[in-house]
């Protein structure tokens, strides 16, 4: 019995809500702003998943390639220590310089051209 009441009330506000004009207005271009940032955002997402994937991937392959000349060409350890402490400077910077191209050419590149393609085409 209650829960029929309850709903009769439920109904009646939501007859009341929709019946009354908002009181508040949209413009006109909103539905297209919101579709724009929409896609704007999962294409920037979509990106920055892309530059994870090879990330992943390069990090893959320096970290098998490092085990199989480890295991197979029997490399030293003293000596790879030795030759990362005393270029750690230079290893950093590369590490650093790749990573910022791997980046720039899989997210920022394709974002601003994507940006430009629909400023374009509108």
């Amino acid at each position: 019995m209650q829960n029929n009441v309850e709903h009769t009330v439920a109904d009646k506000l939501l007859d009341e809500v929709l019946k009354t004009p908002p009181a508040f207005t949209l413009s006109e271009n909103f539905a297209e702003t919101v579709v724009a940032r929409a896609v704007r955002r999962f294409a920037w997402e979509q990106y920055f998943r892309e530059f994870l994937v090879y990330l992943g991937a390069c990090l893959g392959f320096v970290a098998v390639t490092i085990a199989l000349a480890f295991l197979f060409l029997g490399a030293d350890w003293h000596a790879w220590k030795n030759f990362l402490l005393n270029n750690y400077s230079m290893i950093i910077s590369l590490n650093v310089i790749g990573l910022f191209v791997l980046f720039a050419d899989k997210v920022l590149l394709q974002y601003f051209f994507f940006k430009y393609s629909r400023k374009c085409y509108n």
